[in-house]
């Protein structure tokens, strides 16, 4: 009766955990909790190392936060785990001794399943190991070596999602739809002389999401922007309901731009047609123009607007904070990607950042890999 008990309180225990690294300051989304809680079905819970290393997986995501993550584990689930965080664990899990202490060194591991014949790995060109893989996923867009570069930008072009779908104003047929369809059901009851047997039901139409992305190329952020340019590049090519601007002291439509063939010819022209390109910032005086020349005709109901940049605003933040209010009024969700929020310690304080944030849906990284694999799976989950 104990170890069932052991047992089902388990993800709770797990729950608690992950919100008191949360409480830490490491960036322990309800989501990971989730994800943590799931991969329990997928190990044994006895053995101590793989649930420790189950939890690290979903918990640490710089070597820094490793000794937060060491000393929390042992307060919910060592030897002397406090009784306030939950129940320990099994006994059959506190028999099994610590490890000596280690440095966070990645290691190179083949992957399972690799043939390094068939020249197959996690990112093209790299060693098949999983600690290369794992650093360079993390790593920040400004710390990569141009060869490093190359093989992310082949990696970000692969992550073009299906963009999610909402509901429509308009209704379709289905066969268990919520809404009864009174006019087709009272035509099929003629054949039956008049009574109703079936009634016929109708459902909303989904529509695929619109995405409007607003990209900061002012000098701080030529280097992110090139990044995300190239994601948007893939989505553009594999739906066509993306449209992309760039914007700095003055707004530029990237969108034409980006049905270039190929990546390369699509970023020369960008470089080109844009004057001010890693100029100043005055994002509230584009977000203004844009709103002006193009709200109507891009931003509605299910238009979802991703803008990146780090929220340095040489103009009125209080200009900025009255267009975000507006785009929060027209726009289905607005999406921030800040790549300051990848850093440690980093802090909303800047005035342009500030002045934006309490219209933001969703405040994400953008600074390395990883945070594009974010934004990808929310835009593919928006609901």
């Amino acid at each position: 009766m104990k170890a069932m008990t052991a047992r089902a309180t388990l993800p709770a225990r797990v729950v608690a955990f992950c919100r008191a690294l949360r409480n830490e300051g490491l960036s322990v989304t309800p989501a990971r909790a989730v994800e943590a809680v799931r991969a329990l079905r997928h190990i044994n819970p006895a053995d101590r190392e793989a649930f420790r290393a189950a939890l690290r997986a979903f918990s640490v995501t710089a070597p820094e936060e490793l000794p937060l993550f060491e000393a929390t584990f042992e307060r919910f689930f060592g030897q002397g785990a406090d009784p306030a965080a939950g129940e320990r664990l099994r006994p059959e899990l506190r028999e099994q001794p610590r490890p000596p202490a280690a440095a966070y060194v990645p290691v190179a591991i083949p992957l399972e399943g690799f043939d390094r014949n068939e020249g197959g790995s996690i990112l093209p060109g790299l060693e098949a190991t999983a600690g290369d893989a794992d650093l360079l996923v993390r790593k920040d867009f400004l710390d990569l070596s141009p060869a490093e570069a190359a093989r992310v930008r082949r990696e970000v072009a692969k992550l073009a999602p299906v963009l999610a779908t909402v509901p429509s104003r308009r209704f379709q047929r289905s066969a268990s739809g919520p809404v009864v369809d009174v006019r087709r059901s009272m035509r099929r009851a003629q054949r039956t002389a008049g009574e109703v047997m079936v009634l016929q039901r109708l459902r909303r139409r989904r529509e695929r999401l619109r995405l409007v992305a607003l990209c900061d190329v002012s000098g701080s952020m030529d280097r992110y922007a090139g990044f995300l340019l190239e994601f948007l590049y893939a989505l553009q090519r594999e739906r066509g309901d993306v449209h992309t601007f760039a914007f700095s002291t003055r707004l530029f439509e990237l969108t034409p731009l980006l049905r270039r063939r190929r990546f390369e010819a699509a970023a020369t022209a960008l470089s080109q047609a844009t004057a001010a390109w890693s100029g100043g910032t005055a994002i509230g005086a584009c977000l203004e123009e844009f709103l002006a020349r193009h709200g109507r005709r891009l931003v509605g109901p299910r238009t979802v607007v991703v803008i990146l940049s780090d929220g340095w605003e040489r103009g009125d933040p209080s200009r900025l904070a009255a267009q975000m209010a507006e785009l929060r009024r027209r726009a289905f969700r607005i999406i921030w990607l800040n790549p300051l929020k990848g850093h440690p310690g980093y802090e909303p304080t800047a005035a342009g950042m500030a002045a934006a944030l309490p219209w933001v849906d969703h405040f994400l990284p953008a600074n390395s890999l990883e945070s594009l694999v974010r934004l990808r799976r929310l835009l593919r989950t928006l609901r």
